[in-house]
């Protein structure tokens, strides 16, 4: 079980490397960001007091290719305490109980990093995952980078270290994006994607989840991988051919709850089923009765189609039953005058 794809050695490094630099390397999606880029101490400079401490020297998610560290000590676990600002909805039990093993077999291979809070406890900025799989395993305490962080700037730098995690839904990276647009960490999703070094392709496609009705975000919020980008363009599509039955759509759409790998092409199939001409099946006649002179039923007739089909009941002579009415479609077929009917010649060859 590894713990992530990258260190957070790795990663503040890569940051760094990134957001000092003009534009940044591709990562999931195909176009790069246009415009001039800024460092996320820039970003933050625009929206901060010229007294604030730069986020530079407290974290180590560091707009600078300088090589800073940050004390460390040993926290127990009860106090510390989740972010708020922590862009992770769901953390799978499993996942937990395999890191817990690892740290448990390997040890703590790096710190966490928390902040200071006036109650005395500290509040995670990295390693929320850690912090878990530690309780299950029965650690009382772990190794932690300890800063001072203002709420705005823990929040900027809990969003961008997490947002950085493979295993993080469209969902949850579409709150981390929301999140730094509406907090002013940046004005546009171009500035957005230089914070995370992704782009803003990637930026505007798990944003567009939050265009749909409100019902499938709330269960989004429940579920935070029920809808992918590419499924949403899906349902919205769908919402657009049929804008008054948003209701039978969502309906319809939390069968991802239950079937979670299901495509595009079967999903859309799903949403479209419930407008699908209905055939209109007619009901088939019921059975006519005829009696005998005492009111008992002698036959039970029945039109199927072309079909007449009659049910001779106990007690009947077939053979008789069946001569009369013989007679009598004789007798209504001399009435009666049929188009003709072209006959087949066959041909010897």
């Amino acid at each position: 079980m590894t713990k992530h794809q990258q260190t957070e050695a790795d990663f503040n490094a890569s940051l760094a490397e990134r957001l000092r630099t003009r534009g940044t390397a591709p990562m999931h999606m195909n176009d790069l960001p246009s415009g001039p880029s800024k460092s996320l101490t820039d970003l933050l400079s625009d929206n901060q007091q010229q007294d604030r401490q730069p986020l530079r020297d407290t974290l180590p998610m560091a707009a600078s290719s300088e090589e800073v560290t940050w004390p460390t000590r040993r926290i127990p676990l009860h106090l510390i305490i989740d972010s708020p600002y922590q862009p992770r909805k769901k953390y799978d039990e499993t996942e937990l109980q395999l890191l817990g093993e690892t740290l448990k077999g390997r040890g703590q291979d790096e710190p966490i990093t928390v902040r200071t809070l006036a109650t005395g406890k500290f509040e995670l900025i990295a390693g929320h995952r850690r912090v878990r799989a530690a309780r299950l395993v029965g650690w009382s305490e772990l190794e932690a980078r300890v800063t001072t962080l203002s709420d705005r700037d823990a929040c900027l730098a809990t969003l961008v270290h997490n947002e950085s995690n493979v295993k993080l839904s469209d969902y949850e990276r579409g709150l981390a994006y929301r999140t730094t647009l509406k907090e002013g960490y940046a004005s546009t999703q171009a500035e957005v994607a230089t914070i995370f070094g992704c782009t803003q392709a990637r930026v505007s496609q798990c944003l567009s989840l939050f265009d749909l009705p409100a019902p499938l975000l709330e269960l989004m919020a429940k579920y935070p991988e029920l809808v992918t980008y590419r499924k949403a363009r899906v349902i919205k599509d769908v919402l657009v051919k049929h804008p008054n039955a948003e209701e039978t759509i969502v309906r319809a759409a939390e069968v991802l709850i239950d079937k979670p790998q299901m495509d595009q092409a079967e999903l859309r199939a799903v949403l479209l089923k419930p407008f699908e001409a209905k055939r209109v099946r007619t009901k088939a006649a019921a059975p006519r009765t005829i009696n005998d002179k005492n009111g008992e039923s002698a036959f039970r007739v029945q039109v199927k189609s072309r079909d007449i089909v009659i049910q001779v009941e106990d007690g009947v002579d077939v053979e008789l039953a069946l001569q009369r009415a013989t007679a009598a479609l004789r007798e209504l077929a001399g009435t009666l005058e049929l188009p003709k009917k072209e006959k087949l010649i066959k041909t010897s060859g």
